[in-house]
C-alpha cells in the first residue's frame, strides 16, 4: 500500500498566503528607518570631514528618505 499524500486544506493554504503577503511588508518601516538614519548619520559624517555644516546633514536627510521612499515604492508596486 503507498502512502497518501496529506490533502491540501483550504483553510491552511489561505493562512499560508496570507502570511507570505504580510511578510513581504513586514520590513519596509525599518527599511525607511534605516535609510533615513544613514542617511543623516553619513551627512553628519561628512559635514564634520569638510567642515560644512549643516549642509551635508540636510543633505544626506533628503538622500534616506529619497532611498526610503523608492524601496517602499519598489516593494508595493511589485507584484
Amino acid at each position: 500500500m503507498t502512502p497518501q499524500p496529506p490533502s491540501e486544506d483550504p483553510k491552511r493554504k489561505a493562512w499560508a498566503e496570507s502570511m507570505r503577503t504580510i511578510a513581504r511588508y513586514t520590513n519596509l518601516g525599518w527599511t525607511i528607518v534605516a535609510a533615513v538614519v544613514l542617511g543623516l548619520l553619513g551627512g553628519r559624517w561628512l559635514d564634520k570631514q569638510w567642515d560644512t555644516d549643516p549642509l551635508m546633514f540636510i543633505l544626506g536627510a533628503v538622500f534616506g528618505i529619497a532611498v526610503g521612499l523608492y524601496h517602499f515604492l519598489a516593494s508595493v508596486l511589485r507584484k
